[in-house]
């Protein structure tokens, strides 16, 4: 929720000197942030290859799970994994046994969403991060907080009370943003907030518009001030 990779670094050796297997949810980071390089065009790294790729981590002792709903907008996700572990899940999981095949235009959209990659995937992300930047660069010009430290763009910013939430959600969506409302217990109390996911199709009229309505906001529904820069990543 706060829009921070995990710590790879400090989870994968303990995984594997217990030889444990370690999940990791790439849904988000799939397709916007890869591998880090000297010809990368922004800090978010090359080909959206995933969290994984990004911090310079290897795939033994780890499960993957990534999907298509986020970067790539269509109905695929997929499972890397070691073999006993594939072979195992093909047997024993329930909603790979009892499931269809994956519909033939989410396959489609998947694949010509691979192709943009290839294409433009260099120059979207760049702009993603400009974008984000440019959004949080913002956030601190109000004084507002965020539990970002990443620079990525899933944004959460807090609420002093929790109790508006669900007020803040709906003051927002009225001002033609549309920002998901993280509520307790889904986040530990003092995190509830809202958060808002910058892409790269937003516009910078769009990422004004968004400010001014978070300041307007932050007089009315008192949101966590800003304790310091995040790092870019």
């Amino acid at each position: 929720m706060t829009g921070n990779g995990p710590p790879l670094d400090e989870l994968l050796p303990l995984a594997r000197a217990h030889d444990a297997l370690l999940y990791v949810d790439d849904a988000h980071g799939f397709g916007v942030v890869g591998e880090r390089g000297p010809d990368e065009s922004s800090p978010y790294g090359s080909r959206g290859n995933g969290i994984v790729r990004h911090l310079g981590a290897g795939y033994d002792n780890l499960v993957l799970v990534g999907g298509f709903s986020k970067a790539y907008s269509s109905l695929l996700a997929f499972v890397a994994c070691p073999t006993e572990v594939k072979e195992y899940l093909k047997s024993a999981a329930g909603p790979y046994i009892f499931s269809g095949p994956s519909p033939v235009a989410s396959l489609a959209t998947g694949l010509v969403g691979l192709r943009v990659n290839e294409r433009r995937g260099e120059a979207l992300r760049a702009r993603l991060h400009r974008l984000t930047s440019r959004f949080l660069d913002g956030l601190r010009g109000l004084g507002l907080g965020t539990l970002n430290t990443s620079g990525f763009p899933i944004v959460e910013i807090p609420l002093l009370d929790a109790d508006n939430a669900d007020p803040l959600g709906r003051f927002l969506y009225e001002r033609g943003v549309f920002a998901s409302v993280v509520p307790f217990p889904v986040v530990p109390r003092d995190q509830v907030g809202v958060r808002i996911q910058i892409t790269a199709a937003n516009t910078d009229d769009e990422i004004d518009h968004l400010l001014a309505v978070l300041g307007e906001a932050g007089d009315r529904f008192p949101l966590v001030a800003a304790s310091g820069p995040p790092d870019p990543g």
